[in-house]
Parts: C-alpha cells; sequence; structure tokens
C-alpha cells in the first residue's frame, strides 16, 4: 500500500514522463549496446538481454518512486549558507540606519526614495513573471499528464480486446484429443520435456500456426496441418513447443504491458520488436538442435509465410510460427551452419538480471528530473526572498525614522516645509504585497465569503513578528502552502522570521530532501495529494496568508512526511479557510499508528483573523515518537464546508541538544 500511495505521487509530479523518458532511454541504449557486442552470440542470448531490459524498464516507476533520491545540491547550498554566514544574516535581517537632523529651511523631495521603490518594483515584477511562467509550465505538464494517462488507458483497452478475441477464437476451433497430430504432440512434448499442459487446437481457416496462453497453453494449426508430412508436423509442433517450454507467452504479456505504459518512447517498441526477432530465432535454433535439417525447415517455413495468415492482430498475446518482417534474416540465421544455437543458462539469465536491476537502481536515485527541478526551485525561492529583504532594507534606509531618545535627534518642519510624501509608500508596499491571482482561479473562488476586515492587527501592524525575532533559534521542518511571503515575513510558533521555509505551490504534489530552518539539507522527503485549488487572503502576511485545497469538496487533503529520521517530535498543522466555517480536523498518524485527531475554531466568527496564534484556534499540535521505516502521514479532514485544506506546517525535533529548542 505504501509502494502504491508512492507510485501516485511519482505520477503527479509535473515532470515525471521526462523522468521516465530519460531514464527508460539510457537502458534500452545499454541493451542496444549489449546485443551489439553480442552479435555472435546466440539469439536465446540476445533475446535474454532485451527481455530483461524491458522488464527493468517495466518495473522502472515503481522503483524510482519507491528509492530515496542523491544529489549533491543541497550539499552545495548548505555550504555556501556555512561559509557565508554574515553575508546571509546581512541580506535575511532589515538594516537599521540612523537619521541625521533635518534642517528647519530643508525640503525633502520625492526622488529621496524614487530609486529603492523602484528597485522594489522591478523584483516584484520579476518573481510576479516567475510564478507566471511557472504556472504555466505546472498546466502544460498537466496537459501531457491527461494526455499519456488517455494512451495508457487506450493501450489497456486493445489488451483486453485481444485476450477477449483469443478466447473467442479457442472456443471457435476443434480440440483435438486423438489421432496422428495428437500423438505427435505427445512424442515431441517428450522430446522437449515439456510438462505443462498443452491443448492442441485445430481451425479451418488458412491460419499461421501459433500458441497462447500462460497457464495452460494453446497451440492452434491449421486444418490444413492433417495433410502434412510427419517432418513438416513435427517441425511445427517443436517450434511451439518452444515457445511454451521458454515462456515466450507470459514474457510476451509484460512486453505489451512495457509498450502500453511507454507508448510516447519509440525506442520501446524497436525493442519489443527486436525481442519478437530474437525470440524466434531462437525457437528455430531449438528445433534444428532436436534433428531437423536446416534446409527442409527453411523451406517449410518459407510455405507458412506465403500460404498461411499471419494474424497479426494476435500477435499481441500470441506468439506465431513465421511472420513476413525480417524473414530474410531468419532464414539466413537457419541455413548458416556456423551459427551459434546454444541456450541460455540459469546463471548467464540471473548475471544479466542483476546487473539491469542494478542500473534501474541506480537511475532511480538520480534526480534525473523531477527532484533537480524540486531543489532549483527551493534555491530560486531563497535568492528571490533574499532579493526582497534587500529591497525592503533599501526602502527602510531610505525612509525618514522617527526620533528616539537614543539617538538624541530631533526633526523640525516649518509650516512652509515640503512634507514628505512617505505616507504613500507604505499603501503602494501593501498593494504590492497582495498576492496575485488568475482571473480564473478568482472566478471559481466567487463563492468563498469575503471577510469583513482585511487587516489582522491594528493599522496593519505586525507585532508577532517583533517579538519572534527575540525567539530561541529552533531547527525545524517548516512547510508553507500557497503562497510563499518570502523571508523575513514567517510568523510560525516556534523559530524566527527569517527561517528556511519549504514551499509547495497549487499543483506541486512532492518535495524532495527539504531544507531545515538553518538552510542545511534533510532526508526527509514531502508528499501531498492532488490539490487544485489555491487561495491569498489579502492584507496578510506570514504563513496564514494563504492555503491549497480541493475544489471539488470531495477529498480529504493528505500530506505524508517520507524519511524522516526516528526520533521524537512535536508538529504544528496550521489548517483554516478564509471563512469562520472553513476549518479543519487534523488526523495524524506514523506508521499504522494513530496519534490523535484535534480541529481548528468554527465559531461562526472572525476571531481567528484578529487574534494570535491559539491552539484550537487557528492550528493543532501533536507529541509523536517516531520509528525507522514510518512515514508520518497528517490527513485535513473536511469541514462542514466541505473544504480540506493546510496552511503551513511545522516539525520541530525534540531530540535535539539543549538550548536550541523552545
Amino acid at each position: 500500500m505504501d509502494i502504491h500511495w508512492k507510485l501516485i505521487a511519482f505520477i503527479g509530479q509535473p515532470d515525471f514522463l521526462l523522468d521516465l523518458v530519460i531514464k527508460s532511454t539510457a537502458i534500452l541504449i545499454t541493451a542496444f549496446l549489449m546485443t551489439r557486442l553480442l552479435r555472435q552470440a546466440s539469439a536465446s542470448m540476445r533475446h535474454s538481454v532485451w527481455g530483461v531490459a524491458l522488464l527493468a524498464v517495466l518495473a522502472l516507476p515503481v522503483i524510482n518512486a519507491s528509492l530515496p533520491k542523491w544529489t549533491m545540491g543541497a550539499f552545495s547550498l548548505s555550504q555556501t549558507n556555512i561559509s557565508n554566514p554574515i553575508q546571509t544574516a546581512s541580506a535575511e535581517l532589515p538594516v537599521k540606519k540612523a537619521i541625521p537632523s533635518v534642517p528647519a529651511n530643508s525640503v525633502i523631495s520625492q526622488p529621496q526614495i524614487s530609486a529603492p521603490a523602484a528597485i522594489a518594483d522591478q523584483e516584484l515584477l520579476q518573481r510576479s513573471e516567475s510564478v507566471a511562467a511557472s504556472a504555466f509550465l505546472s498546466k502544460a505538464m498537466q496537459w501531457l499528464s491527461v494526455c499519456w494517462l488517455t494512451g495508457v488507458v487506450l493501450m489497456f483497452l486493445r489488451l483486453a480486446v485481444m485476450s477477449v478475441r483469443l478466447q473467442s477464437i479457442g472456443r471457435q476451433c476443434e480440440v483435438v484429443s486423438e489421432g496422428r497430430l495428437f500423438d505427435m504432440l505427445q512424442t515431441c512434448r517428450e522430446t522437449m520435456g515439456c510438462t505443462q499442459p498443452v491443448t492442441l487446437l485445430v481451425k479451418e481457416e488458412w491460419t499461421m500456426p501459433m500458441t497462447w496462453g500462460m497457464l495452460r497453453a494453446s497451440i492452434l494449426l491449421p486444418r490444413e496441418a492433417e495433410q502434412w508430412s510427419d517432418q513438416e508436423v513435427r517441425g511445427a509442433l517443436l517450434h511451439e513447443l518452444a515457445h511454451v517450454v521458454r515462456r515466450d507467452c507470459l514474457l510476451q504479456l509484460f512486453v505489451q504491458l512495457t509498450c502500453a505504459i511507454y507508448w510516447f518512447n519509440p525506442l520501446v517498441w524497436l525493442a519489443a520488436r527486436s525481442v519478437h526477432f530474437e525470440r524466434e530465432r531462437a525457437c528455430d535454433d531449438i528445433v534444428l538442435r532436436n534433428g531437423t535439417r536446416a534446409s527442409d525447415y527453411a523451406d517449410q517455413l518459407l510455405q507458412v509465410v506465403s500460404r498461411f495468415q499471419s494474424g497479426r492482430r494476435m500477435k499481441y498475446l500470441a506468439v506465431s510460427m513465421a511472420s513476413r518482417n525480417g524473414f530474410a534474416e531468419r532464414l539466413q540465421a537457419i541455413l548458416q551452419e556456423t551459427q551459434d544455437r546454444r541456450p541460455v543458462g540459469l546463471r548467464t539469465t540471473m548475471a544479466l538480471a542483476v546487473a539491469f536491476v542494478g542500473l534501474t537502481g541506480l537511475l532511480g536515485i538520480l534526480p534525473v528530473a523531477f527532484s533537480g527541478t524540486a531543489h532549483a526551485q527551493q534555491v530560486e525561492t531563497t535568492q528571490e526572498g533574499k532579493q526582497q529583504s534587500q529591497a525592503a532594507s533599501l526602502r527602510q534606509s531610505s525612509q525618514p525614522q522617527p526620533p528616539t531618545k537614543k539617538d538624541e535627534l530631533s526633526i523640525t518642519v516649518k509650516p512652509n516645509s515640503v512634507l514628505p510624501v512617505q505616507a504613500q509608500v507604505p499603501q503602494q508596499r501593501q498593494s504590492r504585497q497582495e498576492p496575485l491571482l488568475p482571473s480564473t482561479k478568482q472566478n471559481k473562488l466567487q463563492s468563498i465569503p469575503v471577510a469583513p476586515t482585511q487587516a489582522p492587527f491594528k493599522n496593519g501592524s505586525r507585532p508577532d513578528l517583533v517579538q519572534a525575532l527575540e525567539r530561541p533559534p529552533v531547527r525545524s521542518l517548516n512547510v508553507v502552502f500557497a503562497h510563499d511571503p518570502g523571508i523575513g515575513n514567517y510568523d510560525g510558533i516556534v523559530g524566527r522570521p527569517t527561517d528556511v521555509w519549504n514551499s509547495v505551490d497549487i499543483g506541486t504534489t512532492a518535495v524532495d530532501y527539504m531544507r531545515y530552518s538553518d538552510a542545511t539539507s534533510s532526508t526527509a522527503r514531502l508528499r501531498v495529494t492532488r490539490h487544485d485549488g489555491e487561495w491569498g487572503i489579502k492584507g496578510q502576511s506570514g504563513i496564514f496568508q494563504g492555503y491549497i485545497y480541493h475544489n471539488c469538496r470531495c477529498v480529504d487533503l493528505e500530506t505524508k512526511v517520507l524519511d524522516l529520521p526516528a526520533g521524537k517530535y512535536k508538529i504544528y498543522v496550521f489548517a483554516h479557510g478564509d471563512a469562520p466555517d472553513q476549518n479543519a480536523e487534523i488526523e495524524l498518524k506514523v506508521g499504522a499508528r494513530v496519534i490523535g485527531k484535534k480541529a481548528t475554531a468554527n465559531d461562526g466568527t472572525w476571531d481567528y483573523r484578529t487574534q494570535p496564534y491559539r491552539e484550537g484556534l487557528q492550528y493543532v499540535s501533536f507529541n509523536f515518537k517516531k520509528k525507522v521505516g514510518e512515514d508520518v502521514t497528517i490527513i485535513s479532514h473536511r469541514g462542514p464546508t466541505g473544504y480540506s485544506m493546510f496552511n503551513a506546517i511545522q516539525i520541530v525535533p525534540l531530540n535535539e541538544p539543549a538550548g536550541i529548542r523552545k
């Protein structure tokens, strides 16, 4: 069940198709190079290489989703932060600058603050363009995922239709249970050492000899086979029994499943074609090793191909004796006396399986596509946050500060002097900080009630952020959903406003190797169920200014934290919407254990918007102990409005050394 959940999360990643294409191509290219080196080996050897490679490609999504990812990017980021602590601190903390006294007759004009404001406008414009580009890319990836899933469904429907058609053909055929054909079948079974039950069928139509069935095989011959010579019947039966002994029908099913999942990758189809060619040549080698003359067998195949239908529609689940594709090369291999016709031993097959499983596992831990993208987004978010904090510092340094006793400054302005326009700057800055939502999202969310007042604190001030600066440092895992307020604006229960947070935007369902609040990398990986709703609250900053949800009101959102180190933890979960009744009940599971359920407030008022954070009002908390191999699951159950949501999550280790936790 856990692997199934991880596979669904992997499919939900925005660029998982690119990940599959790159890694499956690497596996198939390896198989191609190996078969080129084995040109002088037997067809059975080359068939084993292609078969094992396609099985590895089929298992790639499960292996890719279950293995942890290895990356050097997080180490480089942490080393950069450690090596430049002064620069990091200066970029994150606001700059306080003493302002000299202003002469009485001086005139403070607009250009003194226009430059910082222009810089801030440019940075915010670049950030909005980056967000728009990311949203467009995420939307495009979602459409590609829909197209891929549609193709997979159609391919599976085709396989189902072929299976039904094979069963229908089997019911239309006559079962042979006695006579010359039946006796020769039993003789050939003893020659091949075949212990699997085999049903012999004949049909009036001129059909190609073929075999199908995994548990109980069925061999179909045309009615004309009753007029064949004993040598011709023996050659056809030995070839079809070779498919039965080699379990080619089972491998053919896996090959078709691989083609159905990777229908967009042409290399997979080329590999499936190579499997078909090498399979028929390997069965020809078995027939020749059992005493059939090469010239007689080649003449029989030539007659079969020229006189009978090849059954193209049945080739997806059945294996036929011959086909026109690649027939010339096949005859050449039959007539070549020096051709290697030895079968593949069990040790060789196991060695090939171990080699390709190891290659698949190595590719599975490499962040070829999504992991690198997620880390790049985190680095980009950090850089944008630093740029924003620097812009805010420039604005603050450019604006006159009120006099204090410590500075012993005084400002005297005569009635005839021109007053500064600094009163307009906070309004402009406040309007810029409002989250920008596309018009389509605004239309979808018109049904959500709007708060009577958008100011959570009097005069728009944030005394909680000022108080948070005095908090002790806490090394925690912080996750903010929906809009990222930027470094310096976080107001969690623990930590400081300048802590590092991992952002989960709309459409994001996975974040690998989250960072701690001190910017160091962790082994923890985040998985979130699909959500198509995102909302930002105007006039607010901090982690409670936005949240994610699902528009259908039929989904309990679920967040999983994978590979979290074992130990004792305290978790804070923020879950409340933009209306008094848009609360949620939070359930915490660790492994198979249910730690508890707690709900945020639903009292019909807007008090949760105007009051400081309090447990049971805007958030809930749990203490838990995690063992190795257990996953942490947080479920947001729907409230009265049918919405389930997440604002933010903070996970604080309780076994950290004393002095760094709250």
